[in-house]
């Protein structure tokens, strides 16, 4: 503790993470210098090499991507650093709705009756496509597939495959978002590049690093390793707005200059994914790829658009996805939540899932029927692989597929009422019929009077905050409420202050002032934070939980 010369509370935020003295300078010191070498992923230097072949004999190259914000982020990407070096780029993003998911057959028709294209780069997507890309084969198009997602036993015959997640000896790599993947082919090609003597050292990649980081976090991965080099740095430099594209889009949500994780997950992340959700992604590619401000207004003010439908159907879903929650199950009884609507959204019922699944804290399924045919979204909860509990109604299900945490799956409309019955028989036995109880994850208790000025010093060095870097969390006893008034609409604010007189603001949010104990000292659960507005950081607490003290 004296060697990181850290107060309690660091000291207890590093214990909880595993961070110890020998690793506590990677954690703070995250330079570029630290991301490995590229070309230790199988493939890649051929499909560097490849790239560079067809820049040099003219060959049309296209980028498929994906519909949502780590697919568009990594096309994006890509697309920027091979136009910006000569190359004849297009890219294709799938419609959700006429295309489906993935590097298909009929995309890659579509595709091919476009142009002639000799070359496609896949990115976040293509390590299932097996048939789509034997068939691309056939007609001598060379297929480079980039891809994070999970490989099946038998893998597509491309020119190259590139997911980290087929070698166990990269297993420090498995955390990378599709957009990471990206970044590193992109390295590799300037890697290349400059070591056969096809560009100079003008061009710098880390321009680009605000694209990864807008995908990396909305990919919901990992922020450790290289994926916190990579955010963290990229966060540097989506603060600065270097993009029309993404000056635009902070302006019309709200965001000032300093742009942390939780601005992409809650701010930005939601407006780019409304494009693929509810019209066509293609949007969100062009705002992060023009040059013209006037153009990059315009699409932010589409993404806005999109936003705000998204956000309106959302709530009509919830609230007749309640009234079919209401009238057909009974809650104590059943380990899941399974829910249909008749032409529910079908770019929104994953929303709708993952609200229900966290809010119930048990595995939940929001279904789309569109006559015959009923598309499922379905979200778990720690524990309980969803894929596993799918597989044990399979003969029920045209098709499905995902990860453990979040499915799609599609079923004839016939079977849901017997899907529905062993979807929870397996969910019971799954569980053991008992689901457990939801516990914040607490890095200990500590004192009001530790949250002092070199704390808070520190506090923006931990970040950025995420899945698998959580905001510091901790206990604080006997504190005394003054000044409590409503912020917003059902969110209140105050003041705290402890035996010694120590004081600090907080902020509790979907805490409306009725709602919270009176008269009474409290125990918080709170998380420590830097409260930017208007130039000012000011300290405050975020509570998580409370109640009258106990002491």
């Amino acid at each position: 503790m004296s060697k990181l010369n850290c107060s309690r509370p660091l000291a207890l935020f590093f214990a909880a993470r595993g961070i110890n003295h020998s690793s506590a300078d990677t954690f703070f010191e995250t330079p570029l210098q630290g991301l490995g070498d590229p070309y230790i992923i199988p493939g890649m230097k051929e499909s560097a090499k490849r790239l560079w072949d067809a820049i040099c004999a003219k060959e049309k190259i296209l980028i498929h991507g994906d519909y949502d914000t780590d697919g568009v982020t990594a096309a994006a990407l890509l697309y920027w650093v091979l136009s910006e070096n000569g190359a004849d780029v297009s890219c294709f993003l799938p419609d959700r709705f006429d295309d489906g998911y993935g590097f298909t057959v009929e995309s890659l028709a579509k595709a091919l009756a476009e142009s002639n294209y000799k070359l496609i780069v896949t990115v976040d997507c293509g390590i299932t496509s097996l048939d789509t890309i034997a068939l691309a084969k056939s007609k001598k198009v060379d297929v480079i597939v980039t891809d994070h997602h999970e490989p099946k036993e038998t893998l597509p015959d491309a020119f190259t495959v590139i997911n980290p997640k087929i070698h166990a000896h990269l297993q420090d790599l498995h955390i990378l978002a599709g957009v990471g993947i990206s970044f590193k082919l992109c390295h590799a090609f300037i890697k290349y590049g400059r070591e056969n003597l096809f560009l100079d050292d003008k061009f710098d990649l880390k321009d680009g690093l605000d694209l990864v980081a807008l995908g990396t976090v909305a990919d919901i991965v990992p922020l450790t390793g290289e994926n916190r080099i990579l955010v963290r740095n990229g966060l540097k430099v989506l603060s600065k707005q270097v993009r029309p594209g993404i000056r635009a889009l902070c302006e019309i949500a709200g965001l000032n200059a300093d742009i942390k994780a939780s601005d992409i997950t809650y701010c930005l992340a939601p407006r780019l994914n409304a494009a693929g959700r509810l019209g066509n992604a293609k949007v969100a590619f062009d705002l992060l790829n023009t040059g013209n401000i006037i153009e990059a207004y315009r699409y932010a003010e589409q993404l806005e658009d999109f936003n705000r439908k998204r956000q309106s159907k959302e709530e009509s879903i919830i609230n007749e996805a309640n009234m079919d929650l209401k009238n057909k199950m009974n809650l104590s009884e059943c380990s899941s939540i399974l829910v249909s609507g008749s032409d529910w959204h079908q770019g929104v019922i994953g929303i709708v899932a993952s609200r229900f699944a966290k809010e119930h804290n048990r595995p939940a399924i929001v279904f789309s029927i569109n006559g015959d045919v009923a598309l499922g979204s379905g979200r778990s909860v720690e524990g309980i692989n969803i894929l596993d509990v799918l597989a044990k109604c399979s003969d029920l299900l045209d098709r499905f597929g995902g990860h453990p945490m979040a499915a799609g799956l599609c079923l004839k409309t016939s079977n849901l009422p017997e899907f529905n019955r062993r979807f929870e028989l397996a969910v019971q036995e799954a569980t053991g019929k008992k689901l457990s109880i939801p516990r914040l994850a607490i890095d200990g208790e500590i004192d009001l009077s530790d949250l002092n000025k070199d704390f808070f010093s520190v506090l923006e060095k931990l970040e950025p905050f995420g899945y698998c870097n959580a905001q510091p969390l901790f206990r604080i006893n006997g504190l005394e409420p003054f000044k409590i008034a409503k912020a917003a609409s059902y969110h209140s604010r105050g003041f705290l202050k402890d035996k010694r007189e120590n004081i600090l603001q907080f902020i509790a949010f979907n805490r409306n002032v009725e709602s919270l104990p009176t008269q009474t000292l409290w125990d918080v659960v709170a998380s420590p934070q830097l409260n930017k507005f208007r130039g000012d950081s000011i300290p405050q607490l975020q509570i998580m939980d409370l109640d009258p003290s106990e002491g």
